[in-house]
């Protein structure tokens, strides 16, 4: 008799867990979830002007002055944009151990476990922004090596598209890391009571044996992901043109009467986005519920001690 894949033989399992939690519908439970959705769920090009030298007389009277001070709004402004995203983040990694404990308990609460978690939700953060900063780290100096050897003409530009595939490999292996660390190791780490990298030592150990049973679940966690991702993209993509019509109809009337401007059609954007953000997050329940499970599920099948579920 052949050998059970974990990645396939949870999946039924994993999708009545998702419908028992989730039907029949209540308001507390989806918006709860819809709160960890927000947070473990998940440029701009500007005119080129290095070949052009600005004179003394190319803007407008006045600007000039106030460049520094402009340029000082906009440091603060990113400064404020990189604390919130900042925050985000280590509220997103707290997030991945909430999660978990809402669903082993089944008490669809985030207040009793964020204060609890919290410890174990920084060092999380720290272990992926490390990552991170060593992948970013790692392309730069890859990218300036390329450079460097083609020359600072097309050969570099040749040299850094030839060895893209690379670069690419390296950001799905990081992925890989990232993935297996929310799936398993956040739950060992509970269970456990243990850091990151002992909850990856005891990860290493499980599966070491079960190498092939890991290949089939990382595929078949990205394919998943991948067809959740694009039904997941449709739903929103609908929801948010059914929303929009009402405000559309809106702007048309008030077009019409001649009483509207810009200002004012903009306006009608806080509104919609106060109802259409609700709603994406609403239809990301489902998914990332039945992910959270899966996970849940498949880890248990590689190691029994590790079942956080109840029966």
């Amino acid at each position: 008799m052949a050998e059970e894949t974990y990645a396939f033989s949870r999946l039924e399992d994993a999708l009545h867990r998702t419908k028992s939690l989730l039907w029949p519908f209540r308001w507390g439970v989806w918006l709860r979830l819809a709160l960890i959705a927000l947070f473990v769920g998940g440029g701009v090009s500007l005119p080129n002007t290095s070949g052009y030298n600005f004179g003394e007389g190319d803007l407008p009277p006045g600007v000039e002055g106030a460049l520094p001070g402009i340029t000082a709004i906009v440091v603060v402004l990113i400064l404020v944009v990189l604390a919130l995203a900042l925050i985000w983040w280590i509220i997103g990694t707290v997030m991945q151990f909430v999660f978990v404990d809402m669903l082993r308990t089944g008490d669809i609460h985030v207040r009793p476990f964020f204060g609890e978690r919290l410890g174990k939700g920084a060092r999380l953060f720290l272990f992926e922004a490390a990552l991170t900063l060593i992948l970013i780290l790692a392309m730069i100096a890859f990218i300036l090596m390329l450079v460097g050897l083609g020359g600072s003409g097309g050969g570099g530009v040749a040299f850094i598209l030839l060895f893209i595939p690379f670069i690419l490999v390296a950001a799905l292996l990081f992925g890989i890391i990232f993935l297996l660390t929310h799936d398993f190791v956040v739950p060992i780490m509970i269970h456990e009571d243990c850091g990151v990298i002992e909850g990856w030592q005891r990860l290493f150990g499980m599966i070491s044996g079960n190498v092939w049973q890991t290949v089939a679940y990382i595929v078949t966690r990205f394919v998943l992901g991948l067809v959740a991702g694009i039904v997941q993209a449709v739903l929103v993509i609908l929801a948010m043109l059914i929303i929009a019509i009402p405000f559309v109809l809106i702007g048309i009337v008030l077009l019409a009467a001649a009483v509207a401007n810009y200002v004012l059609l903009l306006a009608l954007l806080i509104p919609y986005l106060i109802i259409a953000i609700p709603v994406a997050l609403l239809i990301a329940v489902p998914f990332v519920t039945f992910f959270r499970y899966y996970g849940l599920l498949v880890l248990e099948k590689f190691a029994p001690e590790y079942r956080l579920l109840p029966e």
